[in-house]
């Protein structure tokens, strides 16, 4: 068993096994992947072009259940939990990715409604919560700007549960709202999962680091089909489940909540951005429009592609520094090296590509909106580059069938 690989000192064996889960999860996400789209084309399961949507011809939208169905049977396959801690955050996880698979694929057929939607969310993150408040829950937070026992800033539970809640569903529509560009979502699930991988490793946790892998490697399986042009969308069942499981791991190993800001810190920043935005103007959060980010840069003159690659590497990017400071973190024990940032605050040296990296994710967003602006007006477009009313949509190449249209009535924009 892997778990036996994983457990030898020596860590070619380790990665061996590594690269073996993320390998099987893969080509099983692949072969599934297919049989769906298959399917899903039989019975005329489709999503329709037009509205918000950027795809020109119907294409199946239950790539989801491919991704998810890849991750449970490599992982019981494989894994096997290290502790009883473990053991409970696992059964929350599958609990509740069964249930958000489940019902978020009824709703990329029939639609629902957005309480529903939420209601599932949260029933989801109570799951990963349970049984008996011993799954995952954040209940200590990691303050880079300070060192030993100071970093460590602990949480009521009436703190700590709201909090894990709102960790748990945030992430979930993250992913979510980012997955508006064809290989876009399941391209930064992937990376996000392989550093996470790396890092768990890093830092003695294995056995996570074997979920992080499988998880990655799934999401790579069913990229095959939806690079552009996409043949397979994963839907709201895919991405619900991704971002539910990079929650769950993040917060379950050694990946510390720093580390999924510093590497998913551009979506989430961008997903606070539109919240805030449709608020102001009186709107739901769940409100559809085209002022995502992703939006921006389509109609700033950029292909799917482009957009698709440009968030990989500043995702990678990222992810090469939290390597870097998981590194320092595991080997702290040789050094004991500080930063004098101010008179009166010490930063460890460990923490500084941390601290660095956080402080760069709001400055490489503001980059990217100064480059809309630029293309927008060298495109002779209007400077407003939150107005959704700006957008180009592309026109479908051949009209739906009326098969497709009866099958996919009352289907709802994603937000």
């Amino acid at each position: 068993m892997l778990d036996q690989l994983l457990a030898q000192s020596d860590h070619g064996m380790a990665w061996l096994a590594l690269a073996l889960g993320a390998g099987l999860a893969m080509l099983l996400a692949w072969g599934l992947s297919v049989l769906v789209a298959r399917v899903s084309r039989r019975y005329g399961l489709l999503d329709l072009p037009g509205g918000r949507r950027l795809h020109a011809v119907a294409a199946p939208r239950l790539g989801g259940v491919a991704i998810f169905l890849a991750f449970a049977l490599v992982t019981a396959l494989l894994y096997h939990p290290s502790s009883l801690y473990e053991a409970h955050v696992a059964l929350g996880l599958f609990a509740a990715s069964a249930l958000t698979v489940g019902v978020m694929a009824i709703d990329d057929v029939r639609g629902l409604k957005p309480s529903i939607r939420l209601l599932a969310q949260t029933a989801a993150a109570l799951l990963v919560i349970y049984p008996g408040v011993h799954g995952m829950i954040i209940e200590v937070i990691h303050n880079p700007l300070a060192s030993g026992a100071a970093a460590i800033v602990p949480l009521p539970w009436w703190i700590a549960l709201p909090f894990t809640w709102f960790w748990i569903v945030g992430m979930m529509n993250t992913i979510n709202w980012v997955d508006g560009v064809d290989g876009l979502a399941g391209g930064l699930v992937a990376i996000a999962a392989l550093v996470m991988a790396a890092i768990s490793w890093l830092l003695g946790q294995q056995s996570v680091a074997l979920l992080c892998a499988i998880l990655a490697g799934a999401a790579l399986g069913f990229l095959l089909l939806n690079w552009r042009p996409g043949k397979l969308f994963m839907g709201d069942s895919g991405a619900m489940f991704l971002g539910l499981a990079l929650a769950t791991l993040a917060g379950a190993g050694g990946a510390k909540l720093a580390t999924m800001l510093l590497l998913l810190g551009l979506p989430i920043l961008d997903a606070a951005r539109v919240i805030v935005r449709r608020i102001r103007r009186g709107e739901a959060p769940t409100h559809a429009d085209r002022s995502h980010l992703h939006h921006r840069l389509l109609a700033s003159g950029l292909s799917q592609r482009q957009v698709a690659l440009l968030f990989y590497t500043v995702t990678g990017a990222f992810g090469v520094v939290t390597i870097l400071a998981a590194y320092l973190q595991a080997h702290a024990w040789r050094w004991s090296a500080f930063l004098r940032l101010t008179p009166w605050l010490n930063v460890a040296a460990t923490e500084a590509p941390t601290i660095i990296g956080l402080a760069l994710v709001p400055v490489v967003t503001a980059a990217l909106w100064a480059l809309i602006r630029r293309r927008r007006k060298r495109l002779g477009l209007p400077p407003d580059a939150s107005s959704a009313s700006n957008s180009r949509m592309p026109i479908p190449s051949r009209p739906a069938s009326p098969a497709i249209m009866a099958s996919s009535s009352g289907r709802h924009p994603r937000p």
